[in-house]
This record gives C-alpha cells, sequence and structure tokens, in this order.
C-alpha cells in the first residue's frame, strides 16, 4: 500500500501513524475503523461542534478570501467592539449591520441555534432549524388618509353621496380583496 492508496488524513500523518492503519488493515480491519484509530480521533458526527467548527477556530477560513475583504471584516468588527478570535463570521445570520452585527459573529452551534431562534432564521446543514409556520400576517384596513383623499375624491364626483355610502364605496374598489 503506497501513500497514494493511503486515506487523506493518514497520508499527511507521520509514518507512525501510517504504519500503524497499515497494520489494522493486513489484520482485516475496516479502513474506517482503522483510520479512526490510527488517528485516535472518532469519525465526524453532525450535531457536534467539533463537525461545525471544522477548519474554522484557527483563523484559517480567512485564508479563503480575498486579502483585502479578510481585513475589512476584522475592521469592521473590531470598530463595532466584536472580538473576532476564535470567532468566525456567518453572513447569513448577520442583520443590515453586516460584519459590525456582534451577533454574526460565532464560535460554537450553540450561538448559531440562539441566532436563529431569536430572529426566526431557518438553517440546514450542520445544524438544522425551522421556526415553523409564521404567524399569518395581520389584515391592515386602508390608511384613514388615504381614505379620506379617496373619499374627498369619490364625493367631488358623486355629489350628494352620504359620506359613510362614499367610505364603504372607497373600501370596496380600492382595499384588498383576498384574505391574507
Amino acid at each position: 500500500m503506497t501513500t497514494t492508496d493511503l486515506p487523506y488524513d493518514i497520508a499527511a500523518a507521520g509514518p507512525d501513524v501510517q504504519a500503524h492503519y497499515r497494520r489494522m488493515i493486513a489484520d482485516g480491519q475496516t479502513p474506517r475503523f482503522a483510520e479512526m484509530c490510527s488517528l485516535s480521533q472518532p469519525p465526524g458526527v453532525s450535531g457536534v461542534d467539533r463537525t461545525f467548527q471544522e477548519g474554522r477556530l484557527d483563523g484559517n477560513w480567512m485564508d479563503s478570501l480575498p486579502k483585502k475583504q479578510a481585513q475589512r471584516l476584522i475592521r469592521e468588527a473590531k470598530q463595532a467592539g466584536v472580538n473576532p478570535n476564535g470567532k468566525w463570521y456567518m453572513s447569513g445570520l448577520a442583520d443590515s449591520r453586516g460584519a459590525r452585527d456582534p451577533r454574526a459573529w460565532v464560535s460554537s452551534r450553540d450561538e448559531v441555534l440562539q441566532v436563529c431562534k431569536d430572529r426566526r432564521l431557518e438553517i440546514k446543514g450542520t445544524i438544522n432549524y425551522s421556526p415553523g409556520e409564521a404567524a399569518p400576517p395581520k389584515r391592515i384596513d386602508m390608511a384613514p388618509r388615504l381614505v379620506n383623499e379617496l373619499v374627498k375624491k369619490h364625493l367631488a364626483e358623486n355629489p350628494g353621496t352620504k359620506r359613510a355610502d362614499a367610505v364603504e364605496a372607497v373600501k370596496k374598489k380600492h382595499a384588498l380583496k383576498r384574505k391574507l
């Protein structure tokens, strides 16, 4: 078995780990079990911080960003009083402040889940949360100022009409017809 035949994590590890992996495979263990034992690391599991933060805690998540963009994110966070050390920016959680929103800088899946609950956001992936059905929107009557303007116009076009009849006619013509 050459290094190219080894799983990525085993090939990237030292020779002792690679030898241990090869011995386990030779003894008849499955490749996944041999990898787990050789690395002394359980397999990735969804729903835990280890999986969620993989490749993020050491700050290397910013390496994939253009340098100026990464610097801007850090600068804006610090100007807003956010300490970005040990955290990463999740733009989908941010409000209109963007990188200046302290709650968009997270360090655990629990923080993400709490922000999603507070802001009624849906998230799918290593963290799953759906706020459920939103309450139906409240039916809002026409603005009184608009009704008055339209009633004046209706009364001018139809002299002798009672104001109550004009209000009813205006609402019948201009109000939302379908139920929300």
